[in-house]
């Protein structure tokens, strides 16, 4: 079933390029040229909880070794096929293509199907942020882990600030279907709870599988030097196309705070409706442009 949803939505992407509108020739001449799609995921750490697997453990990246391998090769046997279908992207050279570093990586019967049939895109896969569409899907962001099993988070309500403490929605379901405790704690890590080691290491697994590049933020807690990080980032920089950071605290009224995770206070807000705290609205005026963030 993953193949098959591989290979359909690199068709699918394919098909994209041909019909979309592009705003001068040129841009189109130069999509048309490498026919670069980037076929992406979600939910990843929803997955890896049901299948009980803590994010950035051992058992997780060996796991994320067999499923990116095979969102590698079917995609690319995808393409293959599509080019005996339909002709390689025009800027396509065998010798080159198969001289890039990401090419040398990819299976020896793969890299033959290239030399004897081609292939349709340049470039086929990437891991984007898909904040909004997993909100809309109800489920985890693009690879990242989940900013926290208990949060809360502040908003702007009209003209004045506004919080609320959410629960997982996961994590909600879990429970009331009466997981034990030590196995949510154990399994729903949040970003801060990953360390910034486990958080690289997921990243340079992935990537390793990836044609162009990830959607990946290493949260760091706000207790991490500079000099911490350069000795752990230096362990996986050879892996990795960019690293993208966040330390805890370094941004004053972050929007969203982790609450930690206890057995009392996920049964205080399990069952609970959505708790919203309005403060004062001058401490948000519009006019003025004094928002406090």
């Amino acid at each position: 079933r993953l193949a098959t949803a591989v290979r359909t939505g690199i068709r699918f992407l394919d098909n994209v390029l041909t019909e979309n509108y592009f705003p001068i020739e040129e841009c189109r001449e130069v999509g048309h040229k490498s026919r670069r799609i980037g076929l992406g995921v979600m939910g990843l750490h929803y997955m890896l909880v049901k299948l009980n697997l803590r994010y950035g453990s051992e058992k997780c990246l060996e796991f994320l070794e067999r499923l990116f391998s095979t969102i590698r090769n079917e995609a690319y046997l995808a393409s293959i096929y599509l080019a005996e279908e339909k002709g390689s992207f025009p800027a396509f050279d065998v010798n080159k293509f198969l001289n890039e570093e990401f090419a040398k990586t990819l299976p020896p019967r793969i890299r033959m199907l290239i030399k004897q049939k081609g292939i349709r895109n340049a470039v086929l896969l990437t891991c984007p942020p898909t904040g909004t569409i997993s909100m809309v899907m109800g489920t985890s962001t693009g690879i990242e882990p989940i900013f926290a099993p208990i949060y809360k988070r502040r908003y702007r309500k009209g003209n004045a600030w506004a919080e609320e403490i959410i629960v997982d929605p996961l994590l909600k379901e879990f429970f009331l279907a009466g997981t034990e405790f030590s196995r949510l704690k154990d399994i729903f890590v949040g970003a801060y709870d990953v360390t910034p080691s486990e958080h690289m290491a997921v990243q340079a697994t992935i990537q390793k599988f990836i044609d162009s590049a990830l959607s990946k933020t290493i949260n760091l807690p706000s207790t991490a030097t500079a000099e911490e990080f350069s000795d752990t980032a230096l362990i996986y920089a050879s892996n990795l196309k960019g690293l993208t950071v966040y330390r805890e605290g370094s941004k004053e009224n972050a929007p969203l705070v982790p609450i930690e995770l206890t057995e009392e206070v996920l049964k205080s807000y399990v069952n609970t409706d959505v708790q919203t705290q309005v403060s004062d609205g001058a401490a948000c005026t519009i006019g003025s442009g004094e928002c406090g963030a």
